[in-house]
């Protein structure tokens, strides 16, 4: 599907929830400062002055955390997606709470 070239990643959205568990409705400018999103594809690396790549710390299936302005998106097969550099990703997230 993809192949992404040096240090990029391509990620598709977790759509935020615009309400909490208790109800309460958040505002857009709320929703926008956790941007998740699941890792789909990942790219061999930068390249080093060396010839060798460096390793990713993404891998297919992470949940990340990353600004939103750091991003081109790209529609395929009616799904839209986003690369990233991975330098840009700000958390990689371990655990996945129910509650959230």
């Amino acid at each position: 599907m993809f192949e992404p070239i040096g240090d990029k990643i391509v990620v598709e959205v977790i759509d935020g929830e615009d309400t909490t568990a208790g109800g309460v409705i958040l505002p857009d400018i709320a929703q926008e400062e956790t941007m998740r999103a699941t890792v789909v594809a990942v790219g061999p690396g930068a390249m080093m002055l060396d010839g060798k790549y460096c390793n990713m710390q993404t891998k297919v299936g992470d949940i990340i955390i990353y600004p939103k302005l750091a991003m081109k998106k790209v529609e395929y097969r009616n799904t839209e997606y986003l690369i990233l550099k991975e330098n840009d990703v700000l958390v990689i997230l371990t655990e996945e709470s129910s509650d959230e």
